[in-house]
């Protein structure tokens, strides 16, 4: 066990100092939901568009500062992230980064510059996807997801994800291909919410919260479960699902989040996860 890694904890501190002071390919897999750079000063809200069946209560877009950026200063953060995550990254080891339309192809460019290769573009049809509330373009009812490799060699567990059924998941059947398509409702257990009855105070509430069985399709495809020691690491933890599921699963895991509040809702998690 190295003991520079600050094994099974988050860290308030913004990524770039945290990962900087990790050591050489300290890492097994990354699994990391990167900023957008969507947010752009809008107000849109359903409660003041109108009533829409089924999408009651005061839903609002993403629209925070740690979302803004121009352009450039998207690409250099990004090209940063990649870097040094290929410098911590294990030799066999990969990522899982999340996107969307507005930022992926800016990743997967920035990747392949990086010296990475894609192993695949996921889709993650999100078939109870918010209305498009602007009515002038067409409702985003997907994330892209990529599963980047360091090396020609990577670990894929095949066989186990071949077999499995995921009950909630319409494309998946036994003993069939996983598909790049996966059909995971967005919407979260009860469970993955409880943390808004300790923390009532909706500036703790993650707006982009992943819901537990993306991240457990990604950690059930990809880490080695018989090593002496796997550790799962995400650069931008927000509501900390990547290390609930890390330690559902039984895996060593380290967490970053700039943001003290959410920082404190993942350690809430943590301590009250099974």
């Amino acid at each position: 066990m190295n003991p520079k890694i600050p094994l099974n904890s988050v860290i308030n501190d913004n990524c770039l100092n945290f990962i900087t002071k990790l050591p050489d390919e300290c890492i097994d897999l990354i699994i990391t939901d990167p900023p957008y750079g969507i947010s752009h000063g809008n107000k849109l809200a359903m409660s003041n568009i109108k009533k829409l069946e089924g999408f009651g209560g005061d839903w609002s877009i993403i629209n925070e500062e740690w979302d803004t950026f121009t352009f450039e200063d998207y690409c250099s953060f990004i090209k940063e992230i990649l870097k040094e995550s290929s410098r911590v990254l294990k030799e066999n080891g990969t990522i899982f980064i999340c996107g969307t339309y507005h930022n992926i192809g800016i990743i997967n460019y920035l990747a392949l510059e990086t010296g990475f290769r894609i192993i695949n573009e996921i889709i993650w049809y999100k078939r109870n996807a918010f209305p498009n509330l602007s009515q002038k373009c067409l409702t985003a009812s997907h994330e892209n997801i990529l599963w980047l490799s360091k090396s020609e060699s990577w670990n894929y567990n095949y066989e186990d994800i071949k077999k499995t059924s995921y009950n909630f998941d319409n494309l998946k059947e036994p003993d069939k291909q996983m598909r790049s398509v996966w059909d995971i409702p967005n919407n979260k257990e009860k469970k993955e919410l409880a943390y808004r009855k300790a923390f009532t105070d909706k500036s703790y509430w993650i707006k982009s919260q992943k819901p537990l069985r993306l991240i457990d399709r990604c950690i059930e495809m990809a880490a080695i479960f018989d090593q002496d020691q796997f550790v799962i690491a995400d650069w931008f933890s927000g509501s900390g699902t990547t290390l609930v599921s890390a330690k559902n699963h039984s895996l060593d895991f380290i967490g970053c989040e700039v943001n003290p509040k959410f920082t404190k809702v993942i350690k809430w998690r943590l301590a009250n996860s099974s």
